[in-house]
């Protein structure tokens, strides 16, 4: 049975981690995001995106960082990926064999 939390309207199951897919967007990937999973984050508006191997980190700014130019700084770790990995912005031919409609667990009913 999985237990649910009444939130903010929403009969949310109670969970620690999901699995989902990245999706091609235009020239980016993306993950989708369901309304109650935002909803249990609390995250709107602008927030904190850190990366790290085999992470990559959403969180709300604290009150210290500013989150004025969210692309500020990407030159240079840019940069520095390329200068660790080369083939890091190489296309990957199996991006285009993703379905970007394919399951990911989120529309289903529990």
């Amino acid at each position: 049975m999985i237990d649910k939390l009444q939130f903010r309207g929403y009969n949310v199951p109670i969970m620690a981690t999901i699995t989902t897919k990245l999706v091609k967007d235009g020239n980016s990937m993306a993950v989708r995001l369901s309304k109650p999973v935002l909803a249990m984050s609390g995250l709107q508006g602008a927030i904190i995106l850190e990366v790290k191997q085999g992470q990559i980190i959403l969180s709300a700014p604290s009150a210290d960082q500013q989150v004025g130019k969210p692309r500020e700084g990407w030159e240079e770790q840019i940069k520095r990926v390329l200068a660790e990995e080369p083939k890091a912005l190489d296309y990957d031919e199996e991006v285009d064999d993703w379905d970007a409609t394919a399951a990911d667990g989120l529309d289903e009913e529990h």
